[in-house]
């Protein structure tokens, strides 16, 4: 029976060049920890500012799925979030799982391809992590980390000298990819990247049957003890595990079919975007040179390489069907690709080599203009605007997807989706919007971004109940803030600057037909 247990063994080559110091992995995961921390204190991004407002109320059952709002995401995730409580937490938090993905991306790296694949992995996913990620905190990069955790515990568990090694690590993967899919539910890579190893090896007899079923065993294990634990804290805090399941999937499922109908044009201009930010930053170029090898045969031929290739499949597809197509989708392929090219990199492929200083230069660039980029956000700026002229028990809502004007405002919102996906997928009429400002709770501040027409929406009479029960109290940034009627408040001053966004990223955020 073939061994697992050392990694990749290589014939001569004929590209001599050094190959990286030792230092290279620490000094990587300090720079890509270094490159977040000018940017601590910059305005929240709509995930950011809208998951730090659903995870502070989450403290038990509300009038929605968490506490008082909706969100299609894992509890996990939500909770992550409620305990980091204030940005700055929060992005201490985003330096931790930066560090964590550098160090496992190395780990993984180390154990398929040797010392200088970990090296060049290191080096690899930092540049990404830089150029890609930039420094705010999503569902992606919290997710990243526990997906190269549970590469690196499957190979352990493929490797393990005896029975019991082999169950407690494959255990470890499947507690590492249950995790993962309940901080971001699509993020199945480990669930891949094992089943690949597990049956490849299986078929290629280097593990017997009985130990692949210990290793199913074990990983299946695993993840069954998160899943209970994560259902059980969900539960107590008032949330429906049955609600949960249908905010994760079968709401995406309706979502991709409104996007594809109503927001196809909308999906085709961010997709762009995705595709020119995998190019720019150089990921696009990882991959190509990732399939070149496989195509020509110049790869690696172990089960781990071709259960990682499975893992970029998959990870390609996910992003592929995620229907949004944000950049930060990226974010799932960065930790494989990096691996897979630390690995080609170490075998001192000249190629994969010059790929890697050409992400390297790629994320220099990027800090670099985002660093001389003003600090700032209309977003802020507007909710700032109306923190100032609010009063105790005031309420807001901003139309539409604009939670980080919320979490600026320091105000609640009546309505539970903050978003506006949730919002078009399930209530797509304005319903029970419409019955929001109609009713007792109706906000005090109505903020519009582009109008209150938008794709895919019913909104006529929502027009006319804000003309009939609004009036505009302000216009910051070129958005309008609109005050209940019969309610008195102080016309917030104007800001000193806003930030010009224009025609052409403006279309990256919302098209309104």
């Amino acid at each position: 029976m073939a061994t697992l247990v050392h990694p990749l063994r290589h014939g001569p080559t004929t590209v001599r060049a050094r190959g990286l110091p030792r230092w290279a992995t620490p000094v990587a995961v300090a720079i890509a920890v270094a490159a977040r921390i000018p940017f601590l204190g910059h305005a929240p991004g709509p995930d950011e500012a809208g998951f730090l407002i659903v995870g502070r109320q989450w403290d038990g059952a509300g009038t929605s799925l968490y506490g008082n709002y909706w969100v299609d995401r894992p509890p996990l995730l939500i909770t992550i979030f409620r305990i980091a409580g204030g940005l700055i937490e929060l992005r201490l938090i985003g330096c931790l799982a930066v560090a964590a993905l550098v160090v496992g991306c190395a780990r993984v790296a180390g154990l398929i391809g040797g010392v200088q694949a970990a090296r060049w992995a290191a080096v690899t996913v930092a540049a990404l992590s830089i150029s890609l990620v930039g420094y705010e905190v999503n569902g992606e990069l919290l997710a990243a980390p526990f997906i190269v955790g549970g590469f690196a515990a499957v190979i352990s568990a493929l490797r393990a000298a005896d029975t019991r090694r082999a169950i407690i690590r494959a255990s470890t993967a499947g507690a590492l990819a249950m995790s993962a899919v309940l901080i971001k539910q699509n993020f199945a890579d480990v669930a891949v990247f094992g089943a690949a190893a597990f049956v490849i090896a299986a078929l290629r007899r280097e593990i017997s049957r009985r130990r692949l079923l210990h290793l199913v065993a074990g990983f299946a294990t695993g993840a069954l003890v998160v899943l209970i634990g994560m259902a059980w804290w969900t539960a107590l805090h008032g949330t429906s595990l049955g609600g949960v399941f249908d905010a994760m999937y079968p709401f995406r499922v309706k979502a991709g079919h409104v996007m594809a109908v109503a927001g196809r044009q909308h999906a085709m201009v961010r997709l762009h975007g995705l595709l020119l930010a995998a190019l720019r930053t150089g990921l696009a170029i990882v991959l190509l040179v990732v399939i070149r090898q496989v195509v020509s045969r110049r790869r690696p031929t172990e089960t781990i390489w071709w259960a990682l290739l499975a893992a970029i499949c998959f990870g390609g597809l996910s992003v592929f069907l995620g229907g949004n197509y944000w950049i930060h989708y990226l974010v799932e392929l960065i930790g494989p690709a990096a691996i897979a090219i630390g690995v080609l990199a170490g075998r001192r492929g000249r190629a994969p080599r010059v790929v890697v200083a050409y992400a390297v230069v790629a994320a220099v660039l990027a800090w670099g203009l985002a660093v001389a980029s003003p600090q700032g956000t209309d977003a802020r700026l507007v909710g700032q605007a109306v923190a100032s002229s609010a009063q105790p028990g005031d309420t807001i809502f901003a139309a539409y997807g604009r939670p980080n004007v919320v979490e600026a405002s320091g105000l609640s919102s009546p309505y539970p989706y903050l978003w506006s996906l949730p919002l078009k997928t399930l209530d797509p009429h304005l319903t029970a919007l419409d019955a929001v400002l109609r009713g007792p709770h109706a906000p005090t501040y109505f903020v519009t971004w582009h109008g209150v027409r938008s794709w895919g929406l019913d909104s006529a009479a929502t027009r006319e109940l804000i003309a009939r029960d609004y009036r505009p109290l302000a216009r910051v940034c070129g958005h309008t803030i609109y005050l209940r009627e019969g309610v008195n408040r102080i016309a917030p001053p104007p800001p000193t600057r806003c930030r010009f966004i224009s025609p052409e990223l403006r279309s990256l955020k919302e098209y309104v037909p």
